[in-house]
């Protein structure tokens, strides 16, 4: 018998094994009254190209455990021309449509009660909340026992809406609330036990999406609370609902969540200060107190044992809005409160605090809070702005840069020199914007013009663009080294430029930016350092094109004939340097 031949018997034999697998396989199947299991070839599909994009545990969806197969995942390995709209139309679409028609159905079943005289008001809230808790139930032992989990959130989510709104009607309406005679502090607290315990099941079942519409009417309990007419029950609420999402944090990392609840949380202090007016303490006392317990809950983020790019992104997202929020309101409380203190102490003390976070998340948790060390110093530059005159602004900008660079340096922290780099490109923009206009050219009655704050500016970026050599930054989210010493540098050149722009006009200056491009040829030719050589080539090129597009036209006969002699000489002048450095090998002297 040929190779051929035992090859082919070799192969009718694996048949002749795989058909009597399948036929056990079939037999057993029969047995369970199961679907048959997809093939590799479906699952491979399924997976690759109609799957959805995989999501950590605490992240995802139904909040599942990994590896624990519901009836809803088996049904992910059908074919993705199968499962895609197959899925989306039977387990989506017509839940949804369904919960939908349930609450109208339900609506409309109370309408005909009511209409037959068999409801009054308490009988309404009481088979709404009736209901929605059924529902509620329902849908977590859908979710729970039978593996239907998005079903399952579905369906208990619907329940939650309509009890919670039944038991508000008890209070929100009029007609009810007189009929019923019920207090808002019954209401209240009926409210908050629902909210608590949903939240409560929803981290024992791991579905973050039901704990969020738990907090979600969390914050619109709180909102109704500010009928009551005190300054006290809408801030305690929004401080006990933010504890209660930091508990839940320490047990399930759901960053989700805890980022979402900002806005809700500092919308309703906003909404509680303009109807209610509470004193200018208490108001400052319940910020800082949110502020702190989302500062907490950020902290205990961290140290949750996800490491996620998401997840630290959204971590990072929470750190910015509590204290861009906090700032904000806590500066107009402030302000109120202390008439004559300067401005901006409150968003100070908000980056003090943010610098006290990056510190405490760098030493404990060895991880540096990317978003805490870059504001710190962005919110530290805007209180000096908001505190000083323009002068007093720019001489602060620049201590305030340089004590950052030199901080985040010699403790090797990345964030707070990326926030000194963003406080340099604002320090450059107040000096082209606000102190080209505001303050006083030069004249020898004050030292604090216009040319004082450029000077300073001009020498504090020289000796960073010195004192950084060839050092290199990463900046976040970029995977490359971007240089660091030649903006600096380049910055410095352009800030004196237009500082001669601003002072000078005419062939004085010309002459000024001639003679400025050639001093930077000279010392580039003398320090072997090309970036100068570079600077000073690009001024004289500035100023050739301002004589010959310019000054042909908008100078006199004698200024004209002055600017083009010393454009000239100069040019001459810089071109002889440049022979007399190139040497006797001028290609190899330049590529060197």
């Amino acid at each position: 018998m040929s190779d051929e031949d035992d090859l082919r018997a070799e192969v009718r034999d694996l048949r002749a094994e795989v058909d009597a697998l399948h036929t056990r396989i079939a037999a057993l199947e029969s047995e369970l009254n199961t679907d048959p299991p997809p093939s590799i070839e479906a699952e491979t599909a399924g997976t690759v190209v109609g799957s959805d994009t995989a999501t950590p545990e605490s992240e995802s969806g139904d909040g599942s455990e990994p590896g624990t197969e519901t009836r809803e995942t088996a049904a992910g390995n059908a074919p993705a021309d199968e499962r895609n709209w197959e899925r989306n139309i039977g387990m989506k679409w017509l839940g949804g449509v369904g919960s939908l028609a349930l609450v109208v159905g339900v609506v409309f079943f109370i309408r005909l009660a009511i209409e037959a005289g068999y409801l009054g008001p308490l009988g309404r809230v009481l088979t709404g909340t009736a209901g929605g808790l059924i529902l509620l139930a329902g849908g977590r032992y859908a979710a729970e026992a039978q593996g239907y989990s998005r079903w399952g959130r579905l369906v208990a989510g619907t329940g939650l809406a309509i009890a919670y709104f039944s038991v508000y009607a008890a209070y929100g309406f009029e007609s009810y609330r007189a009929a019923i005679g019920a207090p808002l502090w019954a209401v209240l607290l009926v409210l908050t036990v629902l909210v608590a315990a949903t939240a409560a099941l929803s981290v024992r079942d791991h579905t973050p999406a039901v704990a969020g519409e738990a907090f979600l009417l969390g914050y619109v309990t709180a909102y109704v609370g500010l009928d009551a007419g005190s300054f006290v029950v809408s801030p305690a609420y929004v401080v006990l609902l933010t504890a209660g999402l930091v508990t839940i944090a320490a047990v399930r990392p759901w960053s989700r969540l805890v980022l979402g609840s900002v806005l809700p949380a500092y919308v309703l202090h906003v909404a509680w200060t303009n109807r209610l007016e509470p004193p200018d303490t208490v108001a400052a006392v319940v910020l800082a107190a949110t502020f702190a317990v989302y500062a907490a809950g950020v902290y205990v983020l961290r140290a949750s044992d996800r490491t996620d790019r998401w997840h630290r992104r959204l971590v990072e997202a929470t750190t910015a809005s509590n204290a861009v929020f906090a700032a904000i309101l806590l500066e107009s409380v402030v302000r109120r409160l202390l008439p004559t203190a300067p401005d901006g102490v409150a968003v100070g003390a908000v980056g003090f605090a943010l610098g006290g976070i990056y510190a405490v998340t760098e030493s404990r948790l060895r991880q540096q809070n990317s978003a805490a060390g870059v504001l710190a110093v962005v919110l530290l530059a805007i209180s000096v702005i908001l505190a000083a005159d323009p002068f007093a602004e720019t001489v602060g900008l620049l201590v305030l840069l340089c004590g950052a660079l030199a901080l985040g340096t010699s403790r090797d922290a990345g964030a707070v020199r990326i926030g000194g780099h963003l406080v340099a490109v604002g320090t450059v923009a107040k000096l082209l914007a606000v102190d080209a206009t505001r303050l006083p050219a030069f004249s020898l009655a004050t030292v604090t013009g216009r040319p004082a704050a450029y000077l300073l500016g001009i020498a504090v970026f020289y000796v960073l663009g010195r004192w950084f050599g060839g050092a290199s930054t990463t900046v976040p989210g970029i995977d490359r080294e971007l240089p660091v010493a030649a903006p600096y540098a380049w910055t410095a050149t352009g800030l004196a430029v237009v500082l001669l722009g601003l002072e000078l006009s005419g062939a004085s200056l010309s002459v000024a930016w001639a003679v400025l491009g050639l001093a930077f040829v000279g010392v580039g030719l003398a320090l072997d350092d090309r970036g100068r050589r570079l600077q000073g080539v690009v001024v004289l090129g500035l100023v050739t094109t301002k004589v010959f597009l310019y000054d042909t036209r908008g100078l006199d006969t004698l200024a004209r004939t002055l600017s083009f002699l010393v454009l000239g000489g100069i040019l001459l002048v810089a071109s002889y340097a440049y022979a007399r450095w190139q040497g006797e090998k001028p290609l190899q002297r330049l590529s060197g």
